[in-house]
């Protein structure tokens, strides 16, 4: 499936998908119409069992502007009842559909991040910049409070005085601060962005690909849970992860065998 500013490509080899965001004349801002074709992204990398990770990036020279103020109004639709009963915003429907991804995701942040770009690259698992990196919350200066899904995740990355001094103050913070708070957990030259970012990738699958993701979404409901939840999420998820007989028996048998194991993620 094609999309309007959005390419997607799928390594089955390497079970890594890489997200383009391809509006490159404007940042990579994003309207309504790219948001549903992220949540449709989204899905697919949720689904499709061939990927086992996803790496997220902009075309040119910034990663995400934030929302695009000067694309056209969509053309008028019926709207789906569903959709008028839903109190989100679509960038609320872009945090979440991205969170509840539960396959690791890195973001490749190659310049501004902004607003709803901002979250976007906060919803990921990691993030990769070059001392072009910028990030800049921006809802403020637009009249609105943090969206999809930035008032929970930052202040959990950053800190709460932090995430207050960006959130209050929409100041730009640059590579090097980011990467000094927490904002970014690679910084590296801009030629070695996406060969980073893309080895990140594949060396979580090596590992097998269940425990992966039943550890992601551990961690994520440790983020709210006591100790003693978090106790009792992981001794769940364990017990799922090894539903994957195949491998869990291959960790085993190479770890004996003193060889590479080899994953199927059954």
């Amino acid at each position: 499936m094609s999309y309007r500013h959005l390419l997607l490509d799928v390594d089955e080899r390497r079970h890594v998908a890489t997200v383009t965001l391809n509006k490159p004349e404007r940042l990579n801002a994003i309207d309504q119409q790219d948001t549903l074709d992220i949540l449709d992204v989204a899905r697919r990398i949720q689904d499709d069992d061939a990927i086992w990770a996803a790496v997220w990036t902009g075309a040119g020279r910034g990663f995400c502007a934030g929302a695009d103020l000067q694309a056209p109004r969509p053309a008028e639709r019926e709207t789906p009842l569903n959709e008028l009963l839903d109190e989100d915003s679509w960038i609320a429907r872009q945090g979440k559909a991205l969170y509840d991804v539960d396959k690791p995701m890195i973001a490749a942040v190659n310049g501004v991040a902004a607003g709803a770009g901002f979250s976007l690259s906060l919803c990921c698992d990691l993030r990769v910049g070059t001392p072009h990196t910028s990030f800049v919350t921006i809802f403020q200066e637009r009249s609105l409070p943090p969206e999809g899904g930035m008032s929970f995740l930052l202040s959990r990355i950053v800190g709460l005085s932090r995430a207050m001094d960006l959130s209050l103050t929409s100041r730009r913070v640059d590579a090097e601060e980011a990467h000094r708070i927490g904002l970014l957990d690679r910084l590296v030259p801009t030629e070695e962005l996406m060969s980073t970012a893309q080895a990140l990738a594949d060396r979580i699958c090596q590992l097998p690909p269940a425990a992966v993701r039943v550890s992601k979404r551990a961690v994520r409901l440790g983020l709210e849970a006591t100790f003693a939840e978090s106790v009792a999420h992981e001794t769940r998820y364990g017990g799922i992860a090894r539903r994957a007989r195949h491998d869990a028996e291959e960790s085993v048998k190479s770890f004996v065998e003193r060889r590479p194991p080899h994953y199927t993620g059954r």
